[in-house]
């Protein structure tokens, strides 16, 4: 019997990459009529399962039990099937080898892809972002450089660009899969201003991941050529407070909602207690 393929979409572009996660969710019932599945059960299934595997829950104000067996219950889902096998959590582009190893531990018996977005570096990318060392560890976990595969994706945000050549990886076509109403996992960021000096070294950085790719004979969907951020006038200073206020207004009713989060959730955790303390006490 042939083996069965898994695709993980790891990230590192949220310009149009953090689309794919929210896209497999709208349109699971779709790909599995055509033996393509997404076995995470919701978006939070998935990113629980990446805070688990990451072992960065406490960071995001999760509770060990809440994330213990997110990873694990998601593989046997996916295992009780047939078909293509389908992930998507973008914040796993930066694991360890490691974390990687037990993350693909639970694909044994597949044939293991994983996938990488990425786009030109821009003014919230940290200089020193080296993308060489992060292909080796994902090739040598998958173990053939062609089941690494790298979509670039273009200077202008086209997540249907990306979507396309994702459904053209895994071998399912996009045509009927329509965007319309999947919104992106993550806010876009407004531009900064940065010196002349920053943005020449953002395309110097943008040259090095293109070299980085070719040199490793990965399978690269796009153009490695949109990697290196276009040259643009350094724009007027005024016209950046509007969008930098807006992102900082989202930022924090953002925190906001995710206080009244964790206050909610004490609040039922409270609860969900107090009957226990009670029954040990009449025991």
């Amino acid at each position: 019997m042939a083996k069965r393929s898994a695709y993980l979409h790891v990230g590192l572009d949220d310009r149009s990459g953090d689309i794919l996660e929210p896209a497999l969710q709208r349109h699971a019932h779709a790909l599995a009529a055509l033996g393509v599945h997404a076995p995470a059960a919701s978006t939070d299934e998935m990113f629980r399962a990446a805070l688990e595997v990451m072992r960065c829950h406490r960071t995001w104000g999760y509770r060990r039990e809440e994330v213990e067996g997110a990873w694990a219950k998601i593989c046997r889902r996916g295992l009780r099937g047939t078909g293509t096998l389908v992930f998507s959590q973008p914040m796993l582009a930066d694991a360890t080898t490691e974390q990687i190893e037990l993350l693909l531990d639970g694909l044994r018996g597949f044939k293991r892809h994983v996938v990488l977005t990425v786009a030109a570096p821009d003014t919230w990318t940290p200089g020193d972002l080296d993308l060489g060392p992060l292909l080796d560890r994902w090739t040598k976990a998958v173990g053939r450089p062609d089941r690494v595969h790298v979509i670039v994706s273009p200077p202008v945000r086209r997540p249907a660009t990306t979507w396309k050549a994702f459904g053209k990886v895994v071998g399912f076509g996009t045509a009927s899969l329509s965007l319309d109403g999947v919104e992106a996992a993550t806010v876009a960021r407004p531009p900064r201003l940065v010196s002349t000096e920053r943005h020449e070294a953002l395309r110097d950085l943008g040259r090095r991941w293109a070299g980085q790719i070719v040199s490793r004979d990965l399978d690269v969907r796009g153009d490695l050529a949109d990697l290196v951020p276009e040259v643009t006038p350094a724009p007027d200073p005024i016209t950046l407070i509007a969008p930098t206020d807006q992102a900082l207004a989202d930022a924090l009713r953002q925190v906001e909602r995710l206080e009244r989060r964790n206050r909610t959730l004490e609040t039922q955790v409270g609860e969900l207690r107090q009957p226990r303390r009670r029954w040990g006490r009449s025991a």
